[in-house]
C-alpha cells in the first residue's frame, strides 16, 4: 500500500481483509480463514441493500428476510468483494445524496443489481422517475464496469515477467531510498551536505523516493520489484510507460486476459516494494546511531524528507527532536501530530500566497502525489502532452517546488494519521509570535477574538503559562488545554433606575491563580474585577477603582448605564458587541418600543469619501451596522457634554443608544453624526416591509 496510508491502523487491517478475499476466490486460504470471510460477510448482509431483479419493480429494495432466503445470498457470502461477485452484480446509486436527510431508497443508497438486468435495462425508457434513474445510472457506469470485471479476469492466469532496466526510476544507482539514507547517516555531522547531490533536479526523482510502496510480511525480509501489466499487440513495439499512463493499459489488474492468441500476460518490473518492517528497523538503526544529535544540515528537504519518514513508521514521536527544522522548534509540543498539521497547512498557504502567479496548485501537487503512490514512474517516453508532464515541467523550474512537494506529501500522512483534513486550533500571539493551540473544546467563536485580542495586547508565555501584565489567564503545557472565555453580570450601585437592569460581558477571561477575578478587554482598555466574598465587586479600568453607575447626565442625554470612576466624577461609556444589556421592555413584548429597533442602524447607510492608494478620490458605500466596533468615549464632569474625537465614536455611540433604547440620546448622537464628513441615506421601506417606524 502507499507510504503515506501505513500511518492508519485501519487501512491495513482492510487491505489485509482484501487480501485473504483474493486468497479464497483463489481456493488458497485455509479453512479457518475462508470462514472468517464468510462470517464477515453474513454481517455485512444486513447492512447491504439487493434490489428485487424484478422487470417490474428493480428500483425497490428487497427486505433483509427476503434476501436470506433468495439464491443470490449464498453466492453474496461466499464472494463478495471478490471477483465472481462484481462479475455478476453492480452497484449503483447517487453519491451526491445524503442518506441522513432522505429516506432509504435506490437513489441515496448503493444497490446491487444482476449486470444481465441492467445491461438490458439501461437503454430503455422509463416513464417512473426511479426507475428512469437507475437506467441513467446504468448507462453511465456499466460499460466501464463491465470493462473491468465482465469475462475478462480468470485467477489462474499466467504471467511473463519482464524486466526492462533504465525504465523504471528504481533502477537508477544514485536515487534509491537506501542511497538516501547511507547520505544522511554519513553526513549526519555535516552542514554542508546539500539535497542537490542526494536527489537531482527532476521533481520525479523525489516522487519515487518519496511515495514508495510497503507490503507488510515480516517473514520476508527486505523489498521486491513489481510493476503494471502491460497488452503488447505485437512484439516489435516496445513496452512504454509513464507515471499514470494515459496510454497502454498499465493498470494493476492482475487477473486480465490479455486479449490476443497467448496466455500469458506481460509484467513489466519498475518499482521497488519495501517490506515495513524491515524497512522500519534501518530508519530505526539510523537515528540510533545519531545518539540525540541534531541533524546538523538545515537543508530543508533532506530534513523534510526524515519528517516523512519518521511520521509514516510511526518514529515521530520518539526521534522528532533530531530533526533540524525551524518551525518545529517554534511548536507548544515537538512531537504532537495534530500541531504539526496546523503548522504544515499554514506553510502550504503561505507559499500558495507567495506564488499565486503560478499554476502549481496545492490539489494539483497533491493528485501527482496520489497518482505516484498508487502507480509508477518511468522515465521513458513520457506523453509529453499529459497534465502529468506539465505539471512536472513547472515543479522542475523552482527548486523551491522540492520543498512544497515534500510538504503536500507530509501534510497527506498527518491527515491519515489525525484521520481529520482539518484540525481546529487557537491562533495566540505570545512573546511577538503566534503559538498553535489545539484546544479540549473548540469554538469558531472564541478563536477569532483570541487571535484579535493577542494581537492587540502584550501577552507573554513562561514555562507553558500565557500572562497578561503577571496575571495568568491560560495553562498551555497539556497537550490539548483547556481554554474557556465566561461570561460576568455587572449591576448598578447606584440608586438611579434606567431601562437598562444590568450588563452582561462576554468573553471575558478567568484568571488562573483566583476563580474569582476576571479580565475583561475592550476598546483598549482592560477592566479587572474581583468579587470578594461571592457578593461585591471591586472593578479597576486600567488600574483606577470604578463602579458601574446609571446617571442622569442633563436635558441632551438621560439616564443611561456607563462606568464612574470611584474618585471622580467623570464617566465612561464603553461600546462593544460583547456587551449585552438586560432592557426593561415597561411590560411590553412589541420589539418596536419607543418607535425603534435595534436593527435600525442596518437602515442606515453611509457614503463616505476617502483617497486611495493613488490619492484619487473614492466614494464608498456601506451600512453602519457593520461598521460597528468597540470604543471608549469619556464624558466629563460637570457639564457632562458628549466630545467625541473620531467619527468611529459616534457610529458605535449610534448603536449603543438603540441597543439601551434610550431616545433621547439616540437623537443627538444621529444629529452629530450627520455634520461629520458622511452622508447617511435611511431605507425606511424594502418592497412593502416598513424598516423604520415612529
Amino acid at each position: 500500500m502507499p507510504q503515506f496510508e501505513v500511518g492508519q491502523q485501519e487501512l491495513i487491517d482492510i487491505h489485509h481483509y482484501t487480501y485473504l478475499i483474493d486468497m479464497c476466490s483463489l481456493g488458497k486460504a485455509p479453512e479457518a480463514l475462508g470462514q472468517l470471510v464468510l462470517d464477515m460477510n453474513e454481517e455485512l448482509a444486513q447492512k447491504i441493500y439487493y434490489s428485487t431483479q424484478n422487470r417490474n419493480n428493480y428500483h425497490k429494495i428487497m427486505k433483509s428476510n427476503q434476501f436470506e432466503n433468495s439464491k443470490a445470498y449464498r453466492h453474496f457470502l461466499q464472494h463478495f468483494m471478490g471477483v465472481e461477485w462484481f462479475g455478476e452484480y453492480i452497484g449503483l446509486g447517487l453519491s451526491d445524496i445524503n442518506p441522513k436527510e432522505k429516506d432509504i431508497n435506490c437513489l441515496t443508497q448503493t444497490v446491487f443489481y444482476s449486470q444481465d438486468l441492467m445491461r438490458s435495462q439501461q437503454f430503455r425508457q422509463e416513464y417512473e422517475f426511479e426507475k428512469e434513474c437507475v437506467n441513467e445510472m446504468a448507462r453511465a457506469n456499466s460499460r466501464r464496469f463491465n470493462s473491468m470485471f465482465n469475462g475478462r479476469h480468470i485467477a489462474t492466469r499466467q504471467y511473463r515477467a519482464e524486466v526492462s532496466i533504465g525504465k523504471g526510476y528504481t533502477y537508477s544507482k544514485y536515487n534509491t531510498l537506501m542511497h538516501f539514507l547511507n547520505v544522511a547517516e554519513a553526513y549526519w555531522s555535516n552542514p554542508d551536505v546539500n539535497n542537490i547531490q542526494v536527489f537531482g533536479k527532476d521533481i520525479r526523482t523525489l516522487l519515487a523516493i518519496t511515495c514508495q510502496k510497503i507490503f507488510f510480511n515480516p517473514r520476508h525480509c527486505g523489498y521486491y520489484y513489481y510493476g503494471p501489466l502491460e497488452l503488447r499487440g505485437n512484439y516489435r513495439v516496445e513496452l512504454d510507460l509513464a507515471l499514470g499512463s494515459a496510454t497502454g493499459n498499465a493498470g494493476p489488474q492482475v487477473s486480465m486476459t490479455n486479449g490476443g492468441r497467448s496466455d500469458l500476460n506481460y509484467l513489466t518490473i519498475v518499482d521497488r516494494v519495501y517490506e515495513f518492517s524491515y524497512l522500519k528497523g534501518i530508519l530505526q538503526s539510523l537515528f540510533e546511531s545519531a545518539k540525540g544529535a541534531r541533524f546538523k544540515s538545515d537543508n530543508g528537504v533532506l530534513n523534510l524528507m526524515m519528517l516523512s519518514l519518521q511520521l509514516d513508521f510511526g518514529l515521530f514521536d520518539e526521534y522528532a527532536k533530531l530533526l533540524n527544522i525551524p518551525f518545529m522548534k517554534d511548536l507548544q509540543h515537538e512531537a504532537d501530530t495534530k500541531e504539526l498539521q496546523v503548522e504544515i497547512a499554514n506553510l502550504i498557504y503561505d507559499f500558495d500566497r507567495k506564488h499565486n502567479e503560478d499554476a502549481v496548485t496545492r490539489s494539483k501537487v497533491e493528485h501527482l502525489i496520489f497518482q505516484a503512490s498508487y502507480n509508477f514512474i518511468v522515465n521513458k517516453n513520457f506523453d509529453l502532452h499529459s497534465n502529468q508532464f506539465k505539471l512536472i515541467q513547472m515543479l522542475n523550474g523552482d527548486p523551491d517546488y522540492q520543498e512544497y512537494v515534500l510538504l503536500c506529501k507530509i501534510y497527506m500522512s498527518l491527515c491519515q494519521i489525525n484521520k481529520s483534513v482539518e484540525v481546529d486550533y487557537y491562533k495566540i500571539k505570545c512573546n511577538g509570535l503566534f503559538h498553535i493551540v489545539i484546544p479540549q473544546n473548540f469554538s469558531k467563536k472564541t478563536s477569532d477574538y483570541l487571535e484579535h485580542i493577542t494581537i492587540h495586547h502584550s501577552f507573554s508565555e513562561s514555562e507553558g503559562i500565557m500572562k497578561y501584565d503577571d496575571i495568568s489567564v491560560f495553562d498551555l503545557r497539556p497537550h490539548q488545554p483547556e481554554i474557556n472565555l465566561y461570561t460576568i453580570k455587572l449591576q448598578s450601585k447606584t440608586d438611579v433606575q434606567s431601562m437598562v437592569k444590568y450588563i452582561e460581558f462576554t468573553n471575558v477571561f478567568q484568571t488562573l491563580s483566583s476563580e474569582e477575578q476576571y479580565l475583561v478587554f475592550i476598546g483598549d482598555n482592560v477592566i479587572l474585577v474581583d468579587v470578594v466574598d461571592g457578593k461585591e465587586m471591586n472593578i479597576r479600568i486600567n488600574q483606577v477603582d470604578a463602579n458601574v453607575s446609571t446617571i442622569f447626565f442633563n436635558e441632551a442625554i438621560s439616564f443611561i448605564p456607563c462606568f464612574k470612576y470611584t474618585e471622580g466624577e467623570d464617566v465612561i461609556v464603553f461600546t462593544s458587541r460583547n456587551i449585552h444589556y438586560l432592557v426593561d421592555k415597561g411590560g411590553q413584548f412589541c420589539p418596536d418600543y419607543y418607535g425603534m429597533k435595534h436593527e435600525v442602524v442596518d437602515c442606515m447607510f453611509s457614503d463616505e469619501l476617502f483617497s486611495d492608494l493613488n490619492d484619487d478620490p473614492r466614494f464608498r458605500q456601506s451600512k453602519l451596522s457593520d461598521l460597528v466596533t468597540e470604543s471608549k468615549v469619556v464624558v466629563y464632569f460637570p457639564d457632562y457634554l458628549l466630545l467625541v474625537s473620531s467619527r468611529q465614536q459616534l457610529i458605535n455611540l449610534l448603536d449603543y443608544a438603540v441597543y439601551i433604547r434610550n431616545v433621547s440620546f439616540f437623537i443627538l448622537v444621529l444629529f452629530m453624526l450627520e455634520r461629520t464628513s458622511m452622508k447617511l441615506r435611511y431605507e425606511e421601506r424594502k418592497d412593502k416591509v416598513v424598516q423604520i417606524t415612529g
